[in-house]
């Protein structure tokens, strides 16, 4: 089984939770049974481009946020990525992003 497979599925059941949907639901929804959805989020299987559409649309996102990954990321990463982010961010954005994390972590 390959790695993007598995991200992929992770990926699409992390949305799908998100969305409080069970497989089933995702089912009814793309038309795709729901054996098939259990395969594509264990990563046994990839949807074709056509059920991949299905899913992004049951699920309203863009395709290509099916294959965002980045959250999966280790700690260190995800910090040095924020500030890579801050160092070309404008001082307006600055402003806003700690006005969100003081939200958030305060």
């Amino acid at each position: 089984m390959s790695e993007l497979k598995k991200l992929l599925g992770k990926r699409i059941r992390e949305i799908r939770v998100a969305r409080n949907l069970t497989q089933e639901d995702l089912s009814e929804l793309t038309e795709i049974g729901a054996s098939s959805i259990s395969k594509i989020e264990s990563g046994h299987f990839h949807p074709t481009d056509e059920n991949l559409e299905r899913i992004a649309k049951a699920l309203n996102v863009e395709p290509y946020k099916l294959y965002m990954f980045n959250h999966q990321k280790d700690i260190d990463d995800l910090k040095q990525d924020i500030i890579k982010m801050l160092d070309k961010a404008s001082d307006e954005d600055i402003k806003l992003a700690y006005k969100v994390l003081s939200g958030i972590l305060d």
